[in-house]
């Protein structure tokens, strides 16, 4: 392996070392780019153990750093680190000889790292030009006229998500919601799934996977591109805070977990609660301002009739005494 090729990334690497004790980079020189992730660990004899992250952050491997060599470092940046593999003599969690990189030189710091494929990137400029649809409005405007938003609610089969989002979802009752259950960790089952179920009548399709492993299913550019295809908005609540799926980058609204979307759609039953209540204030001052229009007009209604009868009576009097006046006139001739 010439030094011009023999750059490889950390998925590949990984995928190298999946299925064999042995392979053909076992003792060579090797180039592995990736970012540096500083574990914050004690030196271990000679070495720290640290980590190196692909670029899409979905793979990594553990490598064996001097303190010299670490201290070149800055976590969370790019490089090219030279080295070789080496074995540990524990098991890992899948029961194999764990495979780590002992870092022997720093080539190369790249300060600007394409993050994504020419592919990926087409995938991502394509769902800008798809209609991008206001899904709070859709959703409030159906709460709106009296109506429930259909969503269709996509979670794994042994997943906790449904209890997730439904645990910041209190007024779930304001939606009709269909749950389905789905292998979320392999790419051709989400395909036949999205695929067999048409979504017409749904209003919004929402995926949610909660964090852990397996979560590069959710950069499959065939994935990705059948869900930019479907004849109805989408949202995802996938993984973790820390990292984003290509799939989530592609949805109409891309949250970092379950529960976020279950917040996200409470939130808009409460903006709708919140109106009505505004709306009933208003109401209820109209109300309260027309029955004092009523009261001051009746009131002054009883202050003219009053008035009236005072003139009257006053009116009869001055009568009585003009005749009065007159009839003591006669009397004295």
């Amino acid at each position: 392996m010439s030094k011009t090729d023999n750059t490889i990334t950390v998925s590949t690497l990984l995928n190298l070392y999946a299925n064999s004790l042995s392979s053909s980079m076992d003792g060579n020189l090797i180039d592995v780019e990736g970012f540096f992730s500083d574990n914050n660990n004690k030196l271990y004899g000679q070495y720290y153990y640290d980590e190196i992250l692909s670029k899409d952050k979905q793979h990594k491997i553990t490598i064996q750093i001097t303190n010299d060599l670490k201290t070149k470092l800055t976590n969370g940046k790019y490089y090219n680190f030279q080295g070789y593999i080496s074995r540990g003599q524990s098991l890992d969690n899948n029961s194999r000889l764990k495979v780590y990189f002992k870092v022997t030189k720093i080539l190369k710091y790249k300060e600007e790292v394409q993050l994504i494929s020419k592919v990926e990137y087409d995938i991502v400029q394509a769902r800008f030009e798809r209609d991008f649809p206001l899904i709070t409005d859709v959703l409030a405007d159906k709460i709106q006229k009296g109506q429930k938003p259909i969503l269709d609610v996509i979670t794994g089969v042994q997943s906790t998500s449904k209890d997730d989002y439904l645990g910041q979802l209190p007024d779930f009752n304001f939606y009709e919601i269909r749950h389905h259950k789905c292998n979320l960790s392999t790419k051709d089952e989400i395909l036949n799934f999205l695929n067999s179920s048409g979504f017409k009548d749904t209003d919004l399709l929402i995926l949610l996977r909660g964090g852990g492993s397996g979560l590069e299913v959710f950069n499959e550019i065939e994935l990705c591109k059948k869900a930019i295809e479907l004849p109805v908005p989408f949202i995802t609540g996938i993984g973790h805070d820390a990292d984003k799926t290509l799939l989530q980058k592609v949805a109409d609204k891309g949250f970092s977990t379950p529960t976020a979307v279950g917040s996200f759609l409470q939130g808009i039953v409460n903006t709708y609660n919140e109106r009505i209540k505004v709306i009933k204030t208003k109401d209820d001052e109209i109300s309260l301002y027309k029955k004092h229009l009523e009261e001051e007009k009746l009131n002054s209604s009883n202050k003219i009739n009053t008035q009236k009868k005072t003139i009257n009576v006053i009116l009869i009097l001055l009568f009585f005494f003009v005749l009065s006046f007159i009839y003591f006139l006669s009397t004295k001739q």
